[in-house]
């Protein structure tokens, strides 16, 4: 069965709508950063400037930059001054574990590393010193540099999510994943008069959601400092910046719902998701405000961003199995199958196949995952660019669809996504540690509240949960962090020789 049609605002380069902006829109604000307030002239002009700096530094059509720098408005010049070059950059927190910087970067061929000065153990082979952006714009040469042509099907971005092996994979973004859900025809809360705040981290593609979705459209991004965006700062954000289009986690959707709901008063447009809807807020919030639109936003980062999106409804917390996720994006469309790989009937669930211009090229220098992940699925008598998303959903008689789970084991807590093989693999290389298992344990809504690492230990070996945390902290990002660490004697096991995940989960 298939959900929504392929079709929406025309497919663009990331650069070159924000140069269409800088030409038609030239002082409307395009980022806001604390004192700084820079529009899309000023923007495009400082993105002139770092490209032609960059193009000097060797860096050439098709490279992967890797930007070891925090979020705000110097990165997102950079970032822009990256594609203006014809490459593609990833986004690097300077915050993570040195190990897991060094495993990304040496995943890349010889790349031209930016960092800020004093990042060179991270392997920063360029350093680039913060400057206000009006500073960095006064410095470019009218017709010293030409943005490379660049087509929509070329790398922009790349995301690198946690690996089964330990090893983050890289998914390779192209243009036209990000744009092509906004502009006319796209997403309602994006353009002219719009304002979204960035807080997402810098690596995770809902940042190019609240990035790119307003900067392609001549919409204002406003650059939040905080890692979350707490109720009081929501307000001020409504009241003094005209914040009125925001993505939201589930997890942070719920507190701001349980400690101060009237926080989203003067939103016109929300978005929330990454995990498993809660009736009880979802009713709480719609019943304070129900004729202010909120959206479910479901989908993968190798479907970039979103892959469907549901209104949200007072009829919606009472649907069995959960919240809808709705129907498919712009530009995109999803199809169920069965195992056989025909299209499963309306109401019979098989696996989520994400299909469209948001689908990714594939994985970074892992050709056998490519191949397993990503196909060409003939939808409508046209063949089309498809993911299988290992979710496993149906769609139901109107068409809408609805999500049932995993068919591996990716979790998403607290809007990040993290596959418990990637904690198991760090956990096994402890000397100490003699088998292990990692399990998502979930409230009664089915929502995960955290992550359990199950251990033994080899004889005569001593290692207290505190220590295990600290050497995993060292490996891992600090959102894939086990939040409990249990010692036990044995770990349970199936007849078939396998662990109990499902009775590690119980307790």
């Amino acid at each position: 069965m298939e959900s929504g049609v392929v079709g929406g605002p025309p497919l663009r380069t990331v650069h070159g709508s924000v140069a269409h902006f800088a030409e038609v829109a030239p002082h409307d604000l395009a980022v806001a950063h604390g004192d700084e307030r820079i529009d899309y002239r000023t923007l495009a002009r400082a993105g002139t400037a770092l490209a032609h700096r960059l193009t000097g530094w060797g860096v050439r059509p098709g490279d992967v930059v890797p930007l070891v720098m925090p979020r705000g408005a110097h990165l997102i010049a950079v970032q822009l001054g990256v594609l203006m070059s014809g490459a593609a950059y990833a986004v690097l927190d300077p915050r993570w574990p040195v190990n897991r910087i060094q495993s990304i970067v040496g995943q890349l061929d010889h790349p031209v590393v930016v960092g800020l000065p004093g990042g060179e153990p991270l392997g920063v082979t360029r350093a680039l010193a913060p400057a206000p952006v009006a500073e960095i714009a006064e410095g470019a040469v009218d017709g010293l540099f030409e943005p490379v042509p660049t087509g929509v099907d070329d790398l922009a971005m790349v995301f690198f999510t946690s690996g089964s092996t330990g090893v983050p994979k890289g998914v390779l973004v192209p243009h036209r994943a990000v744009t092509r859900m906004f502009g006319p025809g796209g997403l309602p809360g994006f353009g002219p008069g719009h304002t979204t705040p960035q807080v997402a981290p810098g690596a995770w593609d809902m940042y190019a959601f609240e990035l790119w979705g307003q900067l392609t459209t001549g919409g204002t991004c406003v650059v939040v400092e905080e890692n979350h965006l707490m109720p009081s700062r929501l307000r001020k954000l409504v009241e003094e910046d005209g914040v009125d289009t925001v993505w939201l986690t589930t997890s942070l959707f719920n507190l701001i719902v349980d400690e101060d709901v009237d926080a989203f008063e003067g939103v016109r447009a929300l978005y929330a998701g990454g995990e498993k809807h809660s009736a009880r807020h979802v009713e709480a919030f719609l019943r304070r405000f129900p004729d202010l639109p909120i959206w479910n936003g479901f989908g993968p980062a190798e479907n970039a961003m979103l892959t469907s999106i549901h209104r949200m409804t007072p009829a919606d917390v009472t649907v069995p199995g959960g919240i809808p996720v709705g129907v498919s994006v712009p530009n995109s469309a999803v199809v169920v199958l069965r195992e056989d790989g025909s299209v499963a009937a309306a109401g019979e669930p098989g696996e989520i196949i994400a299909v469209g211009a948001g689908v990714a090229l594939g994985y970074l220098h892992d050709e056998r995952l490519t191949r397993e992940r990503f196909f060409r699925l003939d939808v409508g008598g046209e063949p089309r660019n498809a993911y299988r998303t290992g979710d496993i959903g149906l769609v139901d008689h109107d068409g809408v669809l609805h999500y049932r789970g995993r068919r591996d084991r990716l979790v998403k807590l607290s809007g990040n996504r993290i596959e418990l093989g990637d904690i198991e693999a760090a956990a096994a290389g402890i000397a100490q540690i003699r088998s292990c298992a990692a399990v998502a344990r979930t409230d009664a809504d089915g929502v995960v509240e955290h992550i359990a690492l199950v251990y033994t230990l080899v004889d005569g070996a001593e290692l207290s949960p505190r220590d295990v945390r600290g050497k995993l902290a060292a490996v891992l990002p600090a959102y894939a962090v086990p939040g409990r660490f249990e010692v036990l004697d044995e770990l349970p096991h199936r007849e078939n020789g396998k662990v109990d995940l499902s009775a590690l989960e119980r307790r």
